[in-house]
């Protein structure tokens, strides 16, 4: 099992290696994208990305100038920071090595055999780096600042999910690297949607299956690819917990979201899609309101355990 360290362990650990590599996830997001940043700022190093960058990270890497190296060779390395990251499945199977990790989501698979981690569970990652480097005494550029609040707000569904600390290590990060707000939202609503996106979450509003639980309504949909975007869609147009899937493979990669009141409920989507992973020889987790799952199976009887799940939490 990894070793859990303090924020000044964990820097103090980092120090002592030469050429840290900080690996993003599959389709990595502006939280693994602008904590990968502030990392390399302060450490040098390389950001690595497993595949891809989600459209609105693409903007981001943009802005600062910065191009990751896509499903780099570690073993070049002499640790990778895992960033942002719980599952096997959302680095694609790449063999980590030596390897630490900073991560944010209610359950992780990586910690066994990292060499030493933090993981809290906070809004997003950003706030555990600014955290570790404030606490370090670092000062914030205006880039840094910008990566780490562009990550804090996406995380969070702009402050929809926020926690207390989220919104004040937020307000923080305006002072202390001068960043306007506005000037990240506007780097955030410049990304455009592209064709095949928009088309994605129409067909994923009309493939959508509806079971009504009370007042309550869990949403069912299958869409090719924009799976986190499209559970979204269906939450945003009217449902309380919403699925999405589509087949990778042999695979069946779901993407789910919830609403504030099916969370108070009591409904935990990262813990549960953890336990269906383990129960289908694969990976889940996330949070409780935004969560992922990669396993064996029917895409319609996964899809169905996971409605059905639901239905029990809510109908106590």
């Amino acid at each position: 099992m990894g070793k859990d360290v303090s924020y000044d362990e964990f820097y103090s650990l980092l120090t002592e290696f030469r050429d840290p590599i900080f690996l993003c996830h599959r389709n990595a997001d502006p939280d693994a994208i602008g904590s990968a940043y502030a990392l390399r700022e302060v450490f040098g190093g390389t950001i690595g990305v497993v595949d891809s960058v989600d459209r609105i990270s693409t903007t981001l890497l943009n802005y600062l100038e910065v191009k990751p190296i896509h499903r780099p060779d570690l073993s070049r390395h002499d640790i990778t920071v895992v960033l942002d990251t719980s599952t096997h499945a959302q680095i694609d199977g790449i063999e980590l090595g030596r390897y630490c990790l900073i991560d944010h989501h209610t359950t992780n698979n990586l910690l066994e055999n990292s060499e030493f981690y933090i993981h809290k569970p906070t809004s997003s990652t950003a706030e555990i780096i600014y955290t570790m480097l404030h606490d370090a005494g670092h000062s914030f550029s205006l880039e840094m600042g910008i990566a780490l609040v562009a990550g804090i707000i996406t995380d969070t569904g702009h402050f929809k999910h926020a926690t207390p600390d989220a919104m004040r290590i937020t307000a923080d990060l305006l002072e202390e690297a001068r960043v306007q707000y506005g000037e990240v939202l506007d780097l955030l609503s410049s990304t455009p949607h592209d064709v095949s996106m928009r088309i994605a979450m129409m067909k994923t509003a009309m493939r959508a299956q509806i079971v009504r639980v009370g007042d309550w309504i869990i949403a069912t949909s299958h869409v090719s690819s924009f799976n986190g975007a499209a559970a979204a869609t269906l939450v945003n147009i009217g449902a309380d917990v919403a699925f999405v899937a589509s087949a990778v493979g042999e695979n069946v990669r779901i993407s789910s979201r919830a609403r504030r009141a099916a969370i108070e409920k009591g409904v935990a989507l990262g813990r549960m899609l953890d336990e269906m992973g383990k129960r289908h020889n694969g990976t889940g987790g996330g949070h409780d309101g935004a969560a992922g799952l990669e396993a064996k199976g029917k895409q319609d009887e996964i899809l169905s355990e996971c409605v059905e799940r639901v239905r029990q939490i809510l109908e106590e």
